[in-house]
């Protein structure tokens, strides 16, 4: 696969797409296969290649990852029970007490965040960050849906699967900048993708630390989950 070195214009342009390493053999050979995660399976409906726009949006998909580990039960089976309770916040008939009890529990849980700090950890030192060559209308449609906004979650539910009022507009269906996607059951093809470089550098870290420098967002105040994980991690 050939490299594409990271500069200045990519804290706000292009596209970037986030994975393991050990996937590079399988993308070089069949490019990116859309697909659901284990989080995505139990809330969106369709399988695509999630992408953001920009290194400033790549901060912003940490940020709502981080806290969507926080808030991941610690219990075997602990994605089928987050699926059934994120099934649960879209019933007009299911107690809301419930639902929002069962996940205030892992929302100040300093196990919960150590957790989630620990499955970052691993996500950074097991993965890479590809560009993507990919172009509106052929790849992806800007105004396309966020199947997850669209499916009748309250506001507070949102935000509690990873979503915040300060990066994601909560009164339209369209989807959001850090978490875009392609056509639905569109893949990207290998000779639109590249290994993302810093300085004769892939490692991811290295790139997270660039965009850290160079970021124009507030991150203290845009992603605070982030900015707290940092910190902890002597990043900043």
């Amino acid at each position: 696969m050939k490299y594409y070195r990271v500069s200045n214009q990519d804290i706000k342009n292009n596209y970037f797409h986030f994975t393991k390493k050990v996937n590079l053999e399988n993308i070089k050979n069949n490019g990116l296969i859309p697909k659901r995660g284990a989080h995505a399976q139990f809330l969106e409906q369709t399988d695509k290649v999630f992408f953001v726009e920009g290194l400033d949006n790549l901060l912003v998909l940490f940020d709502c990852w981080i806290n969507v580990y926080k808030r991941i039960p610690l219990f075997p089976d602990s994605f089928k029970l987050y699926g059934a309770a994120s099934y649960a916040m879209r019933s007009k008939w299911f107690p809301m007490f419930i639902v929002d009890g069962f996940f205030s529990l892992t929302k100040h849980s300093k196990i919960h965040k150590r957790r989630a700090y620990k499955i970052f950890d691993k996500l950074l030192d097991e993965c890479i960050l590809l560009n993507l060559d990919i172009k509106e209308d052929e790849d992806f449609i800007l105004d396309d849906i966020d199947e997850i906004k669209s499916r009748g979650f309250r506001t507070r539910h949102l935000i509690t699967l990873g979503y915040s009022l300060k990066y994601s507009d909560m009164e339209s269906n369209i989807m959001d900048r850090w978490n875009m996607h392609t056509i639905s059951g569109h893949g990207v093809l290998p000779s639109k993708i590249k290994i993302c470089l810093l300085d004769y550098s892939t490692n991811i870290k290295d790139i997270l630390i660039f965009a850290l420098n160079n970021a124009s967002i507030d991150l203290s105040d845009i992603c605070p989950v982030l900015y707290d994980y940092l910190i902890s991690r002597k990043y900043i």
